[in-house]
């Protein structure tokens, strides 16, 4: 079995909770149609970004849901530099979210690029960034007292294989 986001954010849900997340985001408008009603359960406010163009300048911005004083949890199936991830949690706070955090089923980060996400890093803006350990060649070399959360992807693995 291959670990997919529908595999992926049950076992965040635990998380969601203690961190007292109350809105998720998306980053464009077909992660919200592909992945929102998995949160179902939660009811949690619902964000999405999109990338708008002017010229050659590419931004994002906020297109449906408002992030004021939420905290939010930006969600999409994997990462590679992160720039995507990273404007939409700027846009999200200057739109005045309390918090942004982000979650992403497959850290694949060429050449060491969670650095830039860091504590310290110039895409430092993410409270907590949560990922699982579906490539561990990247996940085993985040740094431990971080941003970084790996969530184990085992045992829901083995559930799925199991039972699905």
């Amino acid at each position: 079995s291959i670990a997919s986001l529908q595999t992926t954010i049950p076992i965040l849900f635990d998380e969601i909770r203690q961190e007292k997340i109350d809105c998720v985001a998306f980053p464009d408008d077909g992660a919200a149609k592909r992945f929102a009603h998995m949160f179902a359960p939660l009811t949690l406010e619902l964000v999405t970004c999109g990338k708008t163009r002017d010229g050659d300048k590419r931004a994002i911005t906020v297109q449906d849901g408002n992030p004021k004083n939420k905290r939010v949890l930006i969600v999409d199936d994997l990462v590679q530099t992160g720039g995507t991830l990273y404007e939409c949690g700027v846009a999200l706070k200057a739109l005045g979210a309390a918090s942004v955090s982000a979650f992403v089923a497959h850290s694949v980060f060429p050449n060491e690029s969670w650095k830039r996400f860091s504590r310290g890093g110039d895409r430092s803006v993410f409270e907590k960034f949560w990922t699982t350990n579906s490539i561990p060649t990247v996940t085993n070399n985040l740094p431990k007292e971080d941003v970084f959360v790996v969530l184990d992807l085992l045992e829901k693995i083995v559930y799925d294989l199991d039972f699905r």
